[in-house]
């Protein structure tokens, strides 16, 4: 299988400390090449998995791959995260309430 260069075809968006983008900016740096009916969950979904990603403190997110099902919902097929110990105190309560 080639998968090719990756990170020369990833299309990528700078979200600088402190801000957050908003679904119409996802929609408009991300996902030109997703199909138009799946953009606004899609743009939905990145945008509550960015304030997760803030929220509890993560050091690194990868999803790869995720798709938008036949009925609007968004699935991530395969998941890895990393927090780093100080998060992990830091936002023990909410890590919590997160299924394993």
């Amino acid at each position: 299988m080639d998968v090719g260069d990756v990170d020369a075809k990833a299309t990528r968006l700078s979200v600088p400390i402190g801000t957050s983008p908003t679904e119409d900016g996802i929609t408009a740096a991300l996902l030109g090449k997703v199909p138009a009916a799946a953009r606004p969950v899609l743009a939905k979904f990145l945008c509550a998995l960015l304030k997760f990603y803030v929220d509890l403190a993560f050091t690194y997110l990868e999803i790869n791959p995720v798709v938008v099902t036949a009925n609007g919902e968004v699935a991530a097929l395969d998941l890895a995260a990393k927090v780093d110990l100080t998060a992990q105190f830091d936002c023990a309560k909410m890590c919590a309430l997160i299924p394993s």
